[in-house]
C-alpha cells in the first residue's frame, strides 16, 4: 500500500499519468486508525514508566546508563527529556528497560566494562584475558544470562562489586 517507485509515485494507486499495478484494492476501514492508536498507546505507556519511575531521578539516571548514556551529574529534567526522546522513537526499548528481567545483568555488564574488568579487544568483549563474552553488548549480555556461564557471571560480579561479597561474608560470620 505504501510502496513507491523511484519518482515517489505510489505503485499501487499510480498517479495522474499512469495507473498503478494493483488489480484489486481491498479497503479495510479502521485498520490504519487502529495502527496509529496502538502506536500512540505504546508511546504513552513508555512515557508513563518514565514519569512514574519508582526510584525517581535515580532510576531515570540508571535507565539512561543502561541505554549507554552516562548522565550521573545531569539535572533530572535533562535525563527525563532524553528518555522521552528515546520513547518517542522506540517505545519498546523503554518498556523493555522497565519490565525486562535482565536489568541486573545489563547493569553488571556496564559497571564491569566501566571498571575495565571486561575489556574490548580485537572487536570482542573479553574477561580475564581468555574468556570471550561476545562481539556486541547484546551477545555479551546473552552470554552472561546463560545458566551454563553462571561461574563466569559470579566471578565478574565478585570483581566488579567486591564490597557486596565482603558484606555477605560479614553477615554470615555474625
Amino acid at each position: 500500500m505504501y510502496a513507491k517507485d523511484e519518482n515517489g509515485n505510489s505503485l499501487i494507486n499510480g498517479n495522474a499519468n499512469r495507473y498503478g499495478v494493483a488489480e484489486l484494492y481491498i479497503e479495510r476501514p479502521g485498520v490504519e486508525a487502529q495502527r496509529r492508536i496502538s502506536r500512540k498507546k505504546l508511546k504513552h505507556d513508555a512515557e508513563t514508566y518514565i514519569y512514574t519511575d519508582e526510584r525517581g531521578s535515580e532510576g531515570r539516571v540508571l535507565k539512561a546508563k543502561l541505554l549507554g548514556h552516562k548522565m550521573d551529574h545531569m539535572p533530572d529534567a535533562d535525563v527525563t527529556d532524553y528518555l522521552l526522546q528515546v520513547a518517542e522513537k522506540d517505545p519498546e526499548k523503554i518498556i523493555g528497560l522497565y519490565t525486562g528481567g535482565d536489568t541486573a545483568v545489563r547493569l553488571l555488564f556496564i559497571e564491569a566494562r566501566d571498571k575495565h574488568i571486561i575489556n574490548y579487544k580485537n572487536k570482542l568483549y573479553i574477561y580475564a584475558d581468555n574468556v570471550v563474552l561476545g562481539a556486541t553488548d547484546e551477545a555479551a549480555i546473552l552470554y552472561l544470562k546463560d545458566p551454563r556461564n553462571a561461574n563466569v557471571y559470579k566471578l565478574i560480579k565478585q570483581d566488579t562489586f567486591p564490597e557486596l561479597i565482603e558484606n555477605d561474608k560479614s553477615k554470615k560470620d555474625n
